[in-house]
């Protein structure tokens, strides 16, 4: 088996696993998004590994798989920012909904003490 057909057996069961996650409600719409993109990218630049060597050149970059951890990172690093922004969103969200729930039991204990 050559590299490039591990290469695209390997991104197609990437996608196939991101259909499945998205499809079994596990992985949610907005972080399958980027994995989709991903996944695509990847049989694509397996596909025709020249696409790749024609990038690198593009953005001057001598050795190609330079730029793919250079996008692998970039990828990386946008799941992070977008998780990061979940976890505060939540956050927030709990605090609030704490603070509710705490005026509610003061508000209760109050009308019980009448």
């Amino acid at each position: 088996m050559t590299p490039q057909v591990l290469a695209i057996a390997m991104a197609v069961v990437l996608l196939i696993v991101v259909l499945l996650l998205l499809r079994s409600y596990v992985l949610p719409e907005k972080y399958a998004v980027l994995w989709l993109i991903a996944s695509i990218v990847a049989i694509v630049l397996s596909a025709w590994p020249g696409l790749l060597q024609a990038a690198s050149d593009f953005f001057g970059i001598s050795q190609p798989i330079n730029l793919l951890f250079v996008g692998a990172f970039f990828v990386v690093f946008l799941l992070l920012m977008q998780i990061s922004l979940e976890l505060a969103r939540t956050r927030d969200e709990l605090r609030r909904a704490l603070q509710r729930l705490a005026l509610d039991i003061e508000k209760t204990s109050e009308d019980d003490d009448d």
